[in-house]
């Protein structure tokens, strides 16, 4: 009965599998193209928005995804400010994101874990977090190898932070 957004959701069904939500959202400026290359067959709703500007109500998402995303998008900050504002309280805000590389130009931002704490708070506290080391095989590889940085709040290195951060009563 839950409503689950995923920011940068990407083409291929990031939220199928989750049949128990009320409500599956994947949140892409490039949705408008998946949906012409099939994702329309996919049972969640695809919204062709940037993520500083999320199209629904203050408070209306129980959990937020943002997976491989965050580093993406033009503003980091415009994006954490719309999650607080749609993560409901209670909520949870789940983040995947390559932490401590050089900005590209399709990953145009450095971000630290410290820092992506920080621009969280007061809002959402931070109940988990670990630092995959990197593996060619991007982020999914890195996690099932399992090799954890050592104190990832204060990492250096580039690595894939995992975190769960929960949304405070406001």
């Amino acid at each position: 009965g839950k409503v689950v957004l995923d920011i940068g959701c990407g083409p291929r069904g990031s939220l199928v599998w989750a049949s128990m939500a009320a409500r599956r959202i994947g949140l892409d400026p490039l949705a408008d193209d998946y949906l012409k290359l099939g994702a329309s067959q996919h049972a969640m709703e695809y919204l062709a928005m940037p993520s500083e500007h999320i199209p629904l109500p203050t408070s209306s998402c129980d959990i937020v995804c943002s997976f491989n995303s965050l580093d993406h998008v033009d503003d980091v900050d415009a994006t954490v400010h719309e999650i607080k504002l749609v993560t409901r309280s209670g909520g949870l805000f789940l983040l995947l994101v390559e932490v401590n590389h050089e900005p590209t130009a399709c990953e145009p931002h450095m971000l630290t874990p410290r820092g992506l704490i920080e621009s969280l708070q007061p809002e959402f506290s931070c109940e988990s977090l670990a630092i995959y080391k990197p593996s060619s095989g991007g982020v999914y590889e890195a996690i099932g190898q399992g090799q954890l940085v050592p104190d990832p709040l204060d990492a250096k290195l580039p690595g894939w932070l995992s975190a769960r951060f929960h949304r405070q009563a406001h």
